[in-house]
Parts: structure tokens; sequence; C-alpha cells
């Protein structure tokens, strides 16, 4: 299995086609993106125009895109083609909802096409050192036929159980994700109100036992006020929100600490630029205590 196809080369697409072309698969690629696209050719890996030939030449196609408009556009295109004669692996990286997992790999059964459920735990600046978790769900057979290319371009591949257990476990950890950045932001805020310095601030937080994942990554940037290139962009985080605010609704349950912070991100539409890295939700706490 040494024939991968990569629909979506951005900060998480390309990292993983970065580590496969290292391990000698020979990677397809496709990517509107000019940028993403030239640095993805210049790896190694052979880019192509449209999927379908993508889909064509590979035995393993991984999708891992930014927007779920964008996702639906790809599924669709992969069902215009209809059902093919040699069976296939779509391993589905992205954050969406439960329910379009699910319609997705009902659809794709049909044309011979086997799905698993992989999104991963990290950030794009992980994943360009391999510092990221996948968990793979589905049928256990077809997970361990993709084991050695989870762990081409990850420190670990957890096998989660069946089928959109990953996006559950991927729910869960966004849900603290959310929440571990927005009270870095506001320990960052306080400590600079009453005049602490923001090297110490960092320095002693991230020793003890207040750190976190995303202090650790996200504060400097804060600090430096260093949004761009995004690690993870606003516009992918806030789709990531409306996936767990809708995942909550669905199973009546509210999350007090999940909603205050998703509320200052919401408002941060109108004030951050949705390309900025979620550290910037510094910015729009500063705003609101304005």
């Amino acid at each position: 299995m040494k024939t991968i196809g990569s629909i979506g080369l951005g900060a998480m697409g390309g990292s993983y086609a970065k580590f496969l072309i290292e391990d000698n698969y020979t990677v397809y690629g496709v990517d509107p993106d000019t940028q993403n696209a030239e640095i993805f050719r210049s790896l190694g890996g052979v880019l192509l125009s449209n999927i379908s030939e993508l889909i064509d030449k590979s035995n393993v196609i991984i999708l891992s895109l930014p927007t779920v408009p964008i996702f639906k556009e790809v599924i669709n295109e992969i069902e215009v083609n209809g059902k093919l004669n040699e069976s296939k692996i779509i391993i589905d990286m992205n954050t969406i909802s439960l329910d379009d997992k699910i319609q997705t790999k009902n659809k794709l059964e049909n044309l011979n096409i086997s799905m698993v459920d992989a999104p991963v735990s990290g950030t794009g600046a992980q994943a360009k050192v391999k510092d990221i978790v996948v968990m793979s769900s589905g049928d256990k057979t077809i997970v361990d036929e993709c084991d050695d290319i989870f762990r081409s371009f990850s420190k670990q591949n957890i096998y989660v159980g069946e089928f959109g257990n990953g996006i559950k476990f991927k729910i869960l950890a966004n849900l603290l994700v959310t929440v571990h950045n927005t009270v870095t932001a506001e320990a960052l805020l306080l400590g600079q109100k009453v005049g602490l310095e923001e090297k110490m601030i960092y320095e002693v937080l991230n020793a003890g036992a207040a750190s976190s994942v995303m202090l650790d990554k996200r504060m400097p940037l804060m600090i430096n006020k260093n949004y761009e290139p995004a690690t993870a962009s606003m516009r992918i985080f806030l789709k990531d929100i409306d996936v767990i605010t809708d995942y909550l609704k669905s199973n009546n349950l509210s999350s007090p600490t999940f909603e205050a912070a998703a509320n200052l991100y919401n408002q941060s539409k109108e004030n951050i630029p949705i390309t900025y890295d979620t550290a910037a939700i510094y910015e729009q706490l500063k705003t609101t205590n304005e």
C-alpha cells in the first residue's frame, strides 16, 4: 500500500504528505491553493489537476479539508464518478459532524470505497514535527491496514473503536482546547494588568501544574502577536466550535465553561481576521475588556 492520494495540502494535509513522501510513499495531491500545491511539489509529491485522476491512481486517499462545504463538494465529485472497479480506502481526518461522517460512509460504501474516521489531536505546528495523535475508528481490519500510514506522520495512532468514535473523541479534545486557549489568554491579560513581565508569566505558568499544551504553544504567539501563518486558523476553529455546540445540543448537555469561551470566539468574527491563529482570541479578550 505505497500509493497515497491527498486531497487538501494545507497546514495539516501538507505535513501528512511531507512525512509520507519521506517514507517513500508515492503521494498524489490536489489543492486549489497554489502556494500549498507548490510546496507539495517541491517535496516530491505528484500534483494532479483533478480529484477523479487522484482517486484512480491512489489506493488510499486522505481527506484534510478546511470547511464542511468543501468536504461535501469533494464527496459529491467522488460520487459523480460512480462505483469503482477496484476497492479503495478513504481516511477522513476532518472535524465535521458525526451525522455527516455516517452519511458519507454510507455513500462511499456504495462506490466500493471503505471509510476510516481518523481525526487528529494537535495543531498545524505540531503536525510539522509529527507531534500529533491520530484517533482512528471504523472497521478494525481496514484501520490496521492504514496503521503504517498513520505512524508515518504521527507520534501515535490510537484505535478508539467503532466508526464515529474518532470524531467523538475529537469533539472532546476540541472542547478542552477551546477552554484552554481562552483561559491562557485570560491568565496572560490578568498578569499584564497587575504588572507582571510577560516572559516570566509564560515561564512560571508553563513550569507548574497550571500548564497545558495550549499555554505552551499559544501564549508565546499571544505575547509576540504572531498570528500568521496560523498553526490553526480562526476560520477552521470557528467551524469546529459549531460542531461542538451542535453535538452538545443533540445530546441535551450544557457546558457552561465551553459556552462562555465559544461566545468570545463568536464575538471575534467582527474583529479578528479568519486567517489569524486562534491565539488571536487574546486580542478579542483585550477588546472585550476595554
